[in-house]
């Protein structure tokens, strides 16, 4: 786990309990399986541009945290590949 997956899925924890939902709720409201909820939350995966549109539709986010949501994973996915590249030199 990165520090940015970490920070990425501490967020996406946050807003889903904000909202009063279980990870079960939030699968059944925006078609994702309790498992990836699992694994992003826990930082274990990076979510798609595709999955982060449809949390932030899901939830009814403001712009700016969408937009944020949006930041952390760009963040972590250069963050991903300059340690990829940097392996394979």
């Amino acid at each position: 786990m990165t520090r940015e997956g970490a920070s990425l899925g501490t967020l996406l924890r946050n807003i889903r309990l904000d909202r009063g939902m279980t990870q079960e709720q939030l699968g059944e409201a925006s078609g994702l399986s309790v498992r990836s909820i699992r694994d992003l939350e826990l930082g274990v995966s990076c979510p798609r541009v595709s999955t982060l549109r449809l949390l932030t539709q899901t939830w009814n986010l403001p712009e700016a945290q969408g937009a944020e949501l949006h930041r952390l994973a760009r963040t972590w996915r250069n963050s991903s590949r300059r340690q990829q590249r940097d392996a394979a030199e």
